[in-house]
Parts: C-alpha cells; structure tokens; sequence
C-alpha cells in the first residue's frame, strides 16, 4: 500500500531559486516532484506567473521544459475562495487561495509575508531547506512504525 504524497505549492521564488543553483534545497525538492515523491498542485494564474518571470530571468530551455512538464504533471486546480490574508503584498494571496482549494500540506516559499503567517488554514508555510529537514523528520517517522517489534513474545 503506497504512502499518501504530499501535496505542495512551490512559490515563484523557489522555482528560480531552482534555476540559479541546480543542488539547492529548492531543486531537491523540484526533482522530489518530478520523481513522483510529492505532488505539485498549481492554479493557472501561478503557471502563467512563474512561466513568465523564468522567461524573464533568461532561465535556459532545458530547465524551461522541465518546468512545464512539471506543471503538466502537477494537480491544477481552480480557486473559489479569494483570500485577503496578506495586507503587505496582496499578490501573494494568490498563493494561498492554491493552497486552500488543492488542500495542500505544504506552501514552500522564501517570501517573508508568507512565512510570517507560518500556518494558513491546514497549509504548513516553510522555507525549502524547512521543508526537506520537516520531511527526513516525517520518513524516519514513518520507518519506525513499519519496523517489526523485536521483542519476543512469551509462550
């Protein structure tokens, strides 16, 4: 029996974050998804915007079509909900109104208004190297459990 995934939104910021270093937390975390490990859940307004400012900070083709498949492959969903929980930079709701209709555990972001928030509804908010320590945490978890008693029993 497989494991729920983990179901995140990846802000803008990390996807570049991804482009500019190829062993950051950030692109862990971009192959994580594209190896089936977490599902990426996205709405068409944060597609457009992350496809738009990769174009713009001349992200290379290879890394451009990763990304697109990426989003292919991810869980598109369409708010319902708007939310005014970020007065500082009201774009930034956009993320959590994702977040909310896809039901997603994790938002993982480098933007300040977001991570002061910390928790939204039931989205964890965390930075990405946060979110791979938060995950190692939950695997070991998980391996202990699954793990056969050594104690014997007495007869």
């Amino acid at each position: 029996m497989s494991e729920k995934l983990l179901k995140i939104i990846l802000d803008t910021n990390v996807l570049i974050a991804s482009c500019f270093n190829r062993r950051s937390a950030s692109a862990r975390i971009i192959d994580g998804c594209i190896e089936g490990e977490y599902k990426l859940v996205i709405s068409s307004r944060l597609r457009r915007e992350a496809e738009l400012i990769l174009k713009n900070v001349k992200a290379g083709e290879g890394f451009l079509k990763g990304i697109r498949e990426l989003f292919g492959n991810a869980y598109l969903v369409r708010p319902t909900r708007r939310v005014f929980a970020v007065e500082e930079d009201p774009e930034d709701n956009k993320f959590l109104e994702c977040a909310c209709e896809g039901n997603a555990d994790y938002l993982i972001t480098s933007d300040r208004h977001l991570l002061q928030l910390g928790v939204f509804e039931r989205t964890r908010i965390c930075k990405p190297t946060q979110f791979l320590k938060l995950r190692d945490i939950e695997l070991s978890k998980r391996a202990c459990r699954r793990r056969p008693s050594t104690q014997s029993q007495r007869v």
